[in-house]
């Protein structure tokens, strides 16, 4: 089985210059487009991609993950997916990945800033 870095599920004109974008970026073997009538679950768990490129319409919060989306990310934990919302003028990406961020040895002062760099402004 090859390395699929890339799983497209876009239709249109968009999916087709995405396609071709990453086409040229990363060559045709790497990039693959979920066949009409096959579900994304099913062409994820297949191909294995790193990332999935799909669209979520009329979400009405944002930061609350779809329910589909919050079962793919579940099953398949290492997997990005890069959301394109509304008219396909912004995007998200999504991510259910553990990571390990070494910090080397900790004085008072790297230990604030490593908190305060992953804790939101508006936490407290």
């Amino acid at each position: 089985m090859r390395h699929v870095t890339v799983l497209l599920d876009l239709r249109g004109v968009l999916g087709d210059v995405v396609a071709t974008l990453l086409r040229e970026k990363y060559g045709d073997p790497a990039v693959r487009v979920v066949p009409e009538g096959v579900a994304l679950e099913a062409a994820v768990a297949r191909s294995r991609p790193q990332m999935v490129i799909t669209v979520f319409e009329n979400e009405p919060d944002p930061a609350v993950v779809p329910p589909g989306l919050a079962r793919l990310l579940r099953d398949h934990p290492r997997l990005r997916v890069l959301v394109v919302e509304g008219d396909g003028r912004s995007g998200s990406i999504w991510e259910l990945q553990p990571r390990r961020i070494p910090l080397g040895e900790l004085s008072p002062g790297q230990l604030i800033r490593a908190v305060s760099e992953r804790v939101p402004p508006d936490f407290c």
